[in-house]
C-alpha cells in the first residue's frame, strides 16, 4: 500500500474516533438546532479538524516526508473547515429562533424603572 494512502487512512480512522468525542463535547456544551443535516456537518468537521495531527505524524513516520505531509494536513484543515462553514449556514437560522433577543425598546418602556 502507498504511504500517502496509508497515512490519509490512518488520519481518517483516527478523526472518525475522536471526532465523534469531539463534536459530542461540543454539542453538550451547547445545543444544535439544526437538525440532523447539522449534526452530520458538525461531526464531520470535527472529525477533519482532529485527523490533522494523526495524519501529518503518519506520514512522517512513514517516510512520506514533509512535502507530503504539509499537504495532507492543510487538505484536513480545509475539508474541516468547509464542513463547519456549511454546518454555521445550517445552524445561522436555526438558532436565531431560539436565541432571546434580549432587553428591547418596548421591555425597557414597560418594566416601569
Amino acid at each position: 500500500m502507498d504511504r500517502t494512502l496509508l497515512a490519509i487512512l490512518i488520519g481518517v480512522g483516527f478523526g472518525l474516533v475522536l471526532g465523534y468525542f469531539t463534536a459530542r463535547s461540543s454539542a453538550r456544551r451547547e445545543k444544535i438546532y439544526g437538525g440532523q443535516v447539522a449534526h452530520l456537518f458538525h461531526y464531520l468537521g470535527s472529525a477533519a479538524v482532529t485527523g490533522v495531527l494523526p495524519v501529518v505524524l503518519s506520514s512522517l513516520i512513514l517516510g512520506a516526508g514533509f512535502g507530503t505531509a504539509f499537504p495532507l494536513g492543510v487538505s484536513f484543515m480545509i475539508a474541516g473547515f468547509l464542513a463547519l462553514v456549511i454546518f454555521a449556514v445550517l445552524e445561522h437560522p436555526a438558532r436565531a429562533s431560539h436565541v432571546p433577543q434580549g432587553w428591547t425598546e418596548q421591555d425597557a418602556r414597560t418594566s416601569g424603572l
